[in-house]
């Protein structure tokens, strides 16, 4: 995993951050795009069975292991993430700079999971799951808040609540799309998330 400079093939804007996969998000207008197999060649790059990550990734290796008990929490998460997201309608979970504006979220942080639950996609409020943690912006909060992986670990069970989950009193995702999803594979996701983090953390 390295430091890298592209541009944004929409507006042009130069995205700076680590390469973990070969699809970015331009942190100016919110356009996903996909590097080329030679810009990814020339990063030191290798995505030999095309599914967009890194093959010398360590992380991304040790989920690909039946055991994966032991892999390091981030790649645990994007791995649980993808399989979340074969899963659903991904639509309710599409990226925008003004959610991950309105979450905090770091440029060098990576997205595993995001959605705006704001009606018209203002990104005042939602949740996401990144490379460093958890972000969750309430309805009516002035500011999100994070919980890393490591305070994720100590806090507890997830648990239900109206339209939120929550660990000991901390919401760590609001979802108000399905409640169906939400109840079910939303809730299952945190709670292998607090698996695997009490594990290995």
């Amino acid at each position: 995993m390295q430091l890298i400079t592209a541009n944004c093939p929409a507006c042009g804007g130069s995205y700076g951050g680590r390469l973990t996969s070969r699809f970015i998000t331009c942190e100016y207008c919110g356009t996903r795009f996909a590097l080329s197999d030679e810009e990814l060649s020339a990063f030191g790059f290798t995505d030999a069975d095309k599914d967009g990550f890194d093959d010398n990734d360590p992380g991304r290796n040790a989920t690909r292991d039946e055991d994966t008990s032991s892999a390091p929490m981030y790649a645990y998460a994007r791995e649980a993430c993808e399989k979340f997201l074969k899963r659903v309608d991904q639509s309710s979970f599409s990226s925008s700079r003004k959610i991950e504006y309105g979450l905090g979220i770091e440029n060098s942080d990576d997205i595993y999971l995001i959605h705006d639950d704001t009606m018209f996609k203002s990104g005042k409020n939602g949740f996401a799951i990144t490379r460093e943690g958890l972000y969750c912006r309430e309805f009516g909060d002035r500011s999100a808040h994070f919980l890393s992986w490591e305070d994720f670990a100590e806090g507890g069970w997830p648990a239900l609540s109206d339209s939120y989950i929550r660990q000991d009193g901390t919401s760590i995702c609001y979802f108000t799309d399905d409640s169906e999803l939400r109840e079910t594979k939303l809730l299952k996701l945190y709670e292998q998330l607090y698996q695997h983090a009490c594990k290995v953390l």
